[in-house]
């Protein structure tokens, strides 16, 4: 081989041996474009002191004995108490072939109503018209036409319903009132209900609160505990049913009365349950 050419491979073989053991500089026009990171896995001897992450770029605000989840769980407080008003659902339904006719029976029967609730002690700001309906009754009748028989419509009168809503504070007398009642009414007395209530259940917020609180603490220390974690403080908190009065069984006496009452109606007020639920969320540490 002739020696010119022998002598330029070995300059340029160690030209590229010099540049390869020198670092390449990012500076100047053309400098190459600097290399991305291989990803890094934190493992358990990643973590530094103060829960740090360290060797990891950028991840300063990672702290791991920060909240990382939280266990949602709902409380209910209840307390049963014993009703102090009944709410008693009391009316007059008149049927007649005329509109006029029917509208003043009933006015008549309904006015003895409330005479009577009234002179049993209930106020008049405590009675309070629900319902009030005017309708046309009809019956399905066949007749000929042109010899065929065609099914029609026939008006046969009106109904008028009077209802009002009496808040009875005297709750022992209830069934007195409602016989008093049905014989104001005769035969065009309706009693469509009765419930019991209690008139203000504010007295019983505090109470019912303290034990929906203590109710959804108690189910999330048990989740903290079967899934062995440390249950933090609670970081949100909404009521959901503000103090609910209701009973425990339907206290709808329904009754539809078509002639005078026994002598007496026995009406049990029973037991009411007043109930409130939170939604908390509580952190884990």
């Amino acid at each position: 081989m002739n020696k010119g050419v022998v002598l330029a491979l070995f300059i340029l073989i160690a030209a590229f041996a010099c540049s390869s053991n020198e670092p390449a500089s990012n500076t100047g026009i053309g400098s190459p474009e600097p290399t991305a990171l291989s990803p890094v896995y934190a493992s358990s001897s990643t973590f530094g002191e103060e829960g740090r992450v360290r060797g990891v770029a950028n991840l300063d605000s990672l702290h791991v004995d920060g909240a990382i989840g939280g266990i949602r769980v709902s409380g209910t407080g209840t307390v049963s108490v014993e009703p102090d008003v009944a709410i008693l659902q009391v009316g007059v339904e008149v049927f007649a072939g005329k509109v006029s006719t029917a509208r003043s029976e009933a006015s008549k029967a309904m006015d003895s109503v409330v005479s009577v609730l009234k002179k049993e002690g209930v106020e008049e700001k405590d009675i309070q018209t629900t319902r009030f309906n005017i309708y046309p009754r009809y019956d399905y009748e066949e007749v000929t036409i042109n010899g065929k028989r065609i099914g029609t419509q026939v008006l046969t009168g009106y109904t008028v319903n009077n209802t009002v809503k009496a808040k009875i504070y005297e709750i022992d007398k209830v069934g007195e009132i409602i016989d008093k009642g049905a014989d104001a009414g005769g035969d065009y007395a309706r009693i469509n209900g009765v419930d019991f209530t209690v008139d203000d259940p504010t007295p019983y917020q505090t109470e019912i609160r303290k034990m929906a609180v203590e109710d959804a603490v108690g189910k999330a220390q048990e989740y903290a505990l079967l899934t062995n974690v440390e249950l933090g403080p609670v970081i949100e908190l909404n009521e959901m049913t503000p103090g609910s009065v209701h009973s425990p069984y339907e206290a709808d006496y329904g009754m539809r009365m078509m002639a005078a009452a026994p002598p007496t109606t026995s009406i049990s007020a029973g037991q009411l349950e007043i109930s409130l639920t939170v939604n908390t969320l509580f952190a884990i540490k």
